[in-house]
């Protein structure tokens, strides 16, 4: 993942959160919610890539 903005520790915490499912977006403060969703948006983790398309065996 290649972020071109800096972010605050905090808002990099909260993001980590929501990815181990530790809290929702919803539960982020509004202050830091916008930049928690880029931050999430650009995650190239497995767990919110596209299905693969393998045809089954």
């Amino acid at each position: 993942m290649t972020l071109n903005k800096k972010f605050s520790a905090l808002t990099m915490l909260y993001a980590a959160n929501v990815l181990d499912g530790g809290r929702t977006l919803d539960e982020v403060p509004e202050v830091l919610r916008d930049d928690v969703a880029g931050i999430l948006k650009n995650d190239d983790s497995a767990e919110f890539a596209e299905p693969s398309s393998t045809p089954a065996a």
